[in-house]
C-alpha cells in the first residue's frame, strides 16, 4: 500500500509540475510531462533545481490551457506548485 501511495504521489507530482507550466499547446507540441520529471524533488517538498525552472519556463505557453482542465487545475494551483513556480521566478498568466 504504501508503494501505491508513493507512485500516486510521483504521478500527482508530475500533473502539478506540468500545470504549472502548461497552458496553450504550441504547434510544435513542446508540451511534455516528461519534461518535467526534474521538478519532481521539488514539488515533494525539496528546492526546484535550474534543470526544473528551465522546463517549467520552457512550457509556460502551456499553462492555460492546463489551467482550464479539471482534472490538472487543483494541482496547478496547489501551494507546492505555487511554491514551485514563485521559486523559479515564474508569474501565473492571467487566462
Amino acid at each position: 500500500m504504501g508503494l501505491k501511495l508513493k507512485a500516486c504521489s510521483v504521478i500527482c507530482s508530475l500533473l502539478l509540475v506540468l500545470l504549472i507550466v502548461s497552458v496553450q499547446p504550441s504547434s510544435a507540441g513542446t508540451c511534455s510531462l516528461s519534461s518535467l520529471s526534474s521538478c519532481l524533488p521539488a514539488y515533494e517538498g525539496g528546492k526546484p533545481t535550474s534543470s526544473c525552472c528551465t522546463a517549467l519556463k520552457s512550457q509556460l505557453s502551456c499553462f492555460c490551457s492546463y489551467a482550464s482542465n479539471p482534472s490538472y487545475k487543483s494541482y496547478m494551483y496547489s501551494y507546492s506548485g505555487r511554491k514551485i513556480a514563485a521559486a523559479c521566478g515564474l508569474k501565473y498568466p492571467n487566462c
